[in-house]
């Protein structure tokens, strides 16, 4: 006897009903400084099946946004990047301050191809709590040190300190004593980075990062010139604001010759508001931009990897200078002899188990997927380092 087919289709239905993959959609936000390996890592992930788009025309390691979407572990997966920051990210995947979203995740309707559709509309999601952020560093060195999240530590994120385009000859080198004087008072004189008696009267400036940046904290906890005794009781510093001819801040929105400056106004970022010069840029991009353009001031900041590039612009731009006497290179890294650096990790909720273990799981694949990638352009492979701290600016052992 022959099945009826009204029952043979409902088989058919159930079957690839059991079979289908499951459907799943992940936001990540946080360290701008890591983005083009979290993107990297998306892309290996999800191989073959990948389809993406992303903000900009600068490619997608430095886009701000991006959207991916492809088949992992059998899941259908929609992967979501917005970079607000590495304490932005913490505080916002957390919940240190409830309330805490990132507005700019892009839509689904975002335009995406095999190969990546660049200059994605500025078309965003309602305002969205992340579920995975990127931070570089530990959570109990940041403002935000509770409620715990789950850190999965997946390489080095490494930085340089760099002097602008035009700086003084003989600006070549920063010791962390300058830096602590640089920053607690603004600027200092070039002297002190030159020896030379009659740069007394000219000045260096500090430029940087707003609060919510993993780039500033591993900086200044690296140089000493912040240390966290207590939750909240970071030291203020004072940076300043570059301003084009028409007033504007000079940035990637205003990538022009540098004409003016103000020490930074008063800015609220995400719920906290910092005077007197401790607030700085959102973006490492936008401090990049700053540094290249012409200037009648000398600055000195401090940048990832990939943001500095932006800066040097092909040897037109910023010039990396040596930190407490050592250039910047992998073996001075991976060895120990360069020390302007802080562990990377991939954090989430620990409840993000039980609430959605699709999510969970894919999450993790990303974080193992981070861990293989070779990382040269943010910093290094954790297998590669051949020293360790325990935190960042913490001693450096074998």
């Amino acid at each position: 006897m022959k099945a009826p087919k009204i029952l043979i289709a409902g088989l058919l239905a159930l079957f690839t009903a059991a079979v289908a993959p499951a459907q799943e959609t992940i936001h990540i936000t946080g360290s701008t400084a890591y983005r083009s390996a979290v993107h990297q890592a998306i892309l290996d992930m999800l191989g073959g099946t990948v389809s993406y788009g992303y903000s900009g025309t600068s490619g997608l390691g430095k886009a701000s946004q991006a959207i991916f979407t492809g088949t992992v572990s059998n899941i259908n997966v929609t992967i979501k990047t917005s970079w607000s920051g590495s304490l932005a990210g913490l505080e916002t995947v957390a919940q240190s301050i409830p309330g805490a979203t990132v507005s700019t995740f892009l839509v689904n309707s975002t335009p995406m191809s095999s190969g990546g559709t660049q200059n994605a509309p500025a078309n965003y999601d309602p305002p969205t709590i992340p579920e995975v952020g990127m931070e570089d560093g530990e959570q109990l060195t940041t403002i935000f040190p509770t409620p715990a999240v789950t850190q999965n530590k997946v390489g080095v994120v490494a930085f340089k300190w760099l002097c602008n385009q035009g700086a003084a000859v003989g600006l070549t080198n920063i010791t962390a004593n300058q830096i602590r004087e640089l920053y607690s008072l603004g600027h200092i004189p070039l002297s002190m980075f030159t020896g030379n008696s009659n740069a007394v009267t000219t000045n260096v400036y500090a430029l940087g990062r707003d609060w919510d940046s993993g780039t500033r904290n591993c900086a200044f906890l690296e140089a000493g010139v912040q240390t966290y005794t207590s939750a909240l009781t970071a030291t203020a510093v004072k940076q300043y604001q570059p301003l084009d001819a028409g007033g504007n801040v000079v940035g990637s929105s205003h990538a022009d010759a540098i004409a003016s400056q103000q020490i930074w106004p008063c800015d609220t970022v995400d719920f906290l508001t910092f005077c007197n010069g401790d607030g700085g840029y959102n973006s490492g991009g936008d401090l990049g931009t700053a540094m290249k353009e012409s200037s009648p001031f000398i600055y000195v900041t401090y940048l990832g990897l990939s943001d500095a590039t932006t800066a040097e612009n092909s040897g037109a731009g910023a010039t990396d200078l040596t930190y407490n006497g050592v250039a910047f290179s992998a073996n001075n890294l991976e060895n120990g002899p360069y020390s302007f650096w802080c562990y990377e990790y991939l954090n989430y909720l620990p409840t993000y188990a039980t609430t959605d273990a699709n999510g969970y799981e894919v999450a993790n694949i990303l974080a193992a997927q981070i861990s293989n990638e070779s990382l040269l352009s943010v910093g290094a492979n954790l297998n590669l380092m051949n020293v360790t701290r325990s935190q960042e600016g913490g001693p450096i052992a074998p």
